[in-house]
């Protein structure tokens, strides 16, 4: 019995340190998502932190079209964040924890 949880606490702090590894490589990862007209370029690490955003002069002279382009161009950008951290966890949990009935992993 006891070497059963001596298991399970040994495989619980090795998914911790695999899921801190996980976020360090995602931190480290970057990419970019450029607006569907090339006006704006955004780049951003795989945990969501902008490194830098470029653009265009013309659009400059457009308040409200460099507004709505920022919105747009940033939340496609974050819903690829999401949905790639959500499947590298997954991954990462189904590799490091150990099989719990209904967690569904």
């Amino acid at each position: 019995m006891f070497g059963n949880i001596m298991e399970m606490m040994g495989k619980l702090q090795s998914a911790q340190e695999n899921f801190t590894k996980l976020k360090e490589r995602l931190d480290s990862q970057s990419f970019v998502e450029t607006s569907t007209d090339g006006t704006v370029s955004i780049t951003l690490t795989e945990l969501a932190t902008i490194k830098d955003i470029q653009i265009a002069s013309g659009l400059l002279a457009d308040k409200e079209q460099l507004e709505d382009t920022l919105v747009v161009t940033l939340n496609k950008a974050l819903d690829k964040v999401k949905q790639n951290a959500i499947e590298e966890a997954k991954k990462t949990a189904k590799e490091s924890l150990p099989s719990i009935p209904g967690l569904g992993i």
